[in-house]
């Protein structure tokens, strides 16, 4: 889907009767998060200058949901990189609503987002998410000292907003720039 579907999915959901009611609070929060750094993130000039010679067209599906935190915080920065680069499209994929994720598992999970970039062939050139490296071990951290997962939401949440897009931003460039 693309992004307007995506929105309606989500304004859809805000209504009620697509996912469970304990999801609700998710679902809002998350869609003033999606909508603040929409506003707010501006990809860099070493990004946007990196980028400008790639002449192969690319494929990007992004797994998300809108009750998702970390789609929540990486889906808007995604997207904005993604209108950088010269002959790429995306679309959405819903998570739940699709058996891709299937294929992209992280240990055995479900995680998103879930970014797989393709050539024009349909061939995975890579795959990326569901955080980056340095969140990862922030979550991991937290979750093997056995904070309660409300701490462990607002630490990462935290690490988000102190990090503004940038680690997301310097590890697609790498994978960007090892490929093409």
């Amino acid at each position: 889907m693309d992004l307007t579907a995506y929105q309606q999915h989500w304004e859809t959901a805000l209504n009620g009767g697509i996912y469970p009611e304990e999801y609700q609070p998710y679902l809002e929060l998350n869609e003033a998060r999606f909508k603040r750094i929409t506003k707010t993130f501006t990809p860099s000039s070493e990004f946007t200058a990196a980028v400008q010679g790639i002449t192969k067209p690319s494929h990007w599906i992004i797994i998300t949901e809108p009750w998702c935190g970390d789609a929540a915080q990486s889906v808007p920065l995604l997207l904005k990189l993604i209108h950088q680069i010269p002959n790429a499209g995306f679309t959405l994929e819903l998570r739940d609503q699709s058996t891709l994720i299937d294929q992209y598992l992280t240990n055995g999970g479900k995680g998103i987002p879930k970014v797989i970039v393709r050539n024009e062939q349909g061939i995975d050139l890579f795959v990326w998410g569901p955080r980056t490296r340095e969140a990862q071990e922030l979550f991991n951290e937290l979750k093997a000292e056995g904070v309660e997962l409300k701490v462990l939401h607002e630490s990462l949440h935290g690490w988000y907003a102190k990090d503004q897009g940038k680690t997301l931003e310097l590890e697609l460039l790498t994978l960007i720039q090892a490929l093409f």
